[in-house]
């Protein structure tokens, strides 16, 4: 699965050595909201990690802008943030985030966020995939048959 990190400060070489160190090693790395979104216009990402040093715009109006984007508007994204106050919280549900990640963070933390909301991506396709199944209903009745 393709992953898109986008953090500007040194803290992206940290997260992109974690992902590719536990086993995740289709990492694209963008250091500002405007590499994102070209990157974003030429290919679609599973996953969108979206750092909390993300400035001009922000890292939630980066995602109110990949919404927008044809192609992007259901791309899973986990988002950082430094403070998380219920405003920002709130924003970040009503751009149907996967998760927030409080910084500092724990390493081994991020890495079960990510992992965990990959096999939720993957099973959600799995299902996609899989024919609908219909049920069909057999009226059975007690009445013989009348061979006169």
């Amino acid at each position: 699965m393709k992953l898109l990190l986008i953090e500007p400060s040194q803290l992206r070489c940290r997260i992109g050595n974690l992902l590719r160190l536990g086993g995740i090693e289709d990492v694209t790395e963008a250091t500002s909201s405007t590499e994102a979104l070209h990157l974003l216009q030429k290919q679609i990402f599973d996953l969108l990690l979206i750092g909390p040093n993300v400035r001009e715009p922000s890292g939630l109006e980066l995602l109110r802008r990949v919404r927008q984007m044809e192609g992007h508007e259901d791309t899973a994204a986990l988002i950082f943030l430094d403070m998380p106050t219920d405003e920002l919280v709130l924003e970040a549900a009503e751009l149907n985030v996967q998760g927030i990640i409080v910084v500092p963070f724990e390493d081994d933390y991020l890495l079960f966020r990510v992992r965990e909301t990959l096999r939720k991506l993957r099973q959600r396709r799995q299902q996609a995939k899989k024919p609908a199944y219909r049920k069909r209903l057999h009226l059975v009745t007690s009445g013989g048959s009348d061979s006169s």
